[in-house]
């Protein structure tokens, strides 16, 4: 005899469908890169995903002059990581090599995308397709000393609205004597330099890097407008000594130490001096350009994405969503004083009377990203065209000259 198996229908069925699909699956064990100068804002965020997710993410610090190598390496190895997270302007060479996966679909259909601030959006797109997401934010901005600039007699709520204005509040602040300076900058540090020069030099109405060799360089009149002013105050012992050989190192702690009057900076001043110099008075605004209201930044920090060939792709695909997610930007970012990289989540419970929060938001709204093929040896390395302008403008005089050397070579570096 036979016996017929029973047919389960109904609210039973529906039951132990939803009992099955309620069944834990086998939590993946994700690797993920980091460039080790953004550990600590990329860890908060991990730390956060860990914390709620089955999927467990290991995250590992690379130096940053390793990323772009190890990157490459790795896919050529088939042992890339599941996800990476380094400096948005090594974007378009890395999705022009083909070491990223198309994230166009997900992100197109994603609702929380649409409003992803657009200078990430533009850095991670090639070709009409999608390969990352805004990860750590960060922007340029102008910090000022307000005890410094009120032993000077100058206005303590007031930074500068102009470059004109740098060179003279920081004569004022010079003029206090001793070990007082008005400016600083990293003089032997290229990244440093595009990070908060640079937007002076855009905001005064100058094009800075070429895409290609037919491309414009270096043109308008904010090169040579910036490039002056930082001579003066160099020539005039504004600017410390020991700023021509700095490669970065005290980029920030330079200010911090509170014997600087106004140096460029980044959003990510805000949270440090919160947690090392609490009591520290300081101010943060626009960098500016020629004319009042004239204002640019550069658009920083880190993009996410899922290296091409990485084997646990959908776990990956998981992360970059929920890295747009409320949770991720409020409770990731906002809440410890890191911008958002979503334009509706920028005024939030957090950032409420945070005036520097605040700033460093309208600073992402107004900045510029250069979206260019071969940055490193444009700018970031220790022989670029850009750093050896810059230097041999301000220490050696020839401003004319720097920039049309550096002009040159910016487009033969672009013709490759």
């Amino acid at each position: 005899m036979t016996r017929r198996r029973p047919r389960i229908s109904g609210p039973l069925a529906a039951c132990i469908l939803a009992a099955l699909t309620a069944l834990p699956v086998h939590a993946e064990e994700l690797t993920m890169w980091v460039r080790e100068s953004a550990a600590d804002p990329g860890k908060l965020m991990v730390e956060l995903w860990n914390s709620g997710h089955e999927n467990k993410i290991t995250l590992t610090a690379i130096p940053d002059n390793q990323m772009v190598t190890k990157l490459a390496t790795s896919a050529q190895g088939g042992d890339s990581p599941d996800l990476v997270s380094f400096d948005l302007i090594y974007m378009p060479d890395f999705m022009k090599a083909g070491l990223l996966t198309d994230l166009t679909e997900q992100l197109n259909a994603d609702t929380n995308y649409a409003t992803h601030v657009q200078a990430y959006k533009d850095i991670a797109t090639y070709e009409d397709k999608i390969y990352g997401v805004g990860f750590t934010p960060d922007v340029s901005v102008l910090a000022w000393n307000k005890d410094l600039y009120k032993a000077a007699g100058l206005d303590p709520e007031k930074g500068p609205t102009t470059v004109a204005e740098i060179v003279d509040h920081a004569r004022k602040i010079r003029a206090l004597g001793g070990d007082t300076y008005g400016f600083w900058f990293s003089g032997a540090c290229p990244g440093c330099n595009i990070f908060v020069t640079s937007p002076m030099m855009v905001a005064a109405g100058s094009k800075m890097l070429p895409r290609n060799g037919e491309d414009e360089a270096l043109t308008g009149d904010g090169v040579k407008l910036v490039l002056e002013a930082y001579k003066t105050m160099w020539d005039e012992g504004m600017i410390p000594e020991n700023a021509e050989v700095d490669t970065g190192a005290n980029f920030v702690s330079a200010f911090a130490s509170g014997k600087i009057g106004i140096a460029g900076t980044g959003g990510f001043l805000i949270s440090l001096m919160k947690r090392e110099h609490p009591d520290f008075n300081y101010g943060l605004t626009l960098l500016p350009g020629a004319e009042p209201g004239q204002v640019s930044a550069f658009v920083g920090g880190d993009v996410v994405a899922i290296p091409a060939g990485g084997k646990n792709e959908a776990a990956a695909r998981e992360f970059v969503a929920w890295v747009l997610s409320d949770e991720a930007q409020l409770q990731g970012l906002a809440k410890n004083s890191i911008l958002t990289t979503r334009t509706d989540l920028a005024d939030n419970e957090f950032t409420k009377g945070n005036d520097k929060v605040l700033t460093t938001a309208k600073a992402l709204s107004v900045g510029y990203v250069p979206w260019v093929f071969h940055f490193a040896d444009m700018v970031n390395s220790d022989s670029s065209p850009w750093i050896i302008m810059v230097q041999t403008a301000i220490f050696d005089g020839d401003i004319d000259g720097a920039i049309e050397a550096a002009r040159a070579e910016m487009l033969a570096i672009a013709s490759k």
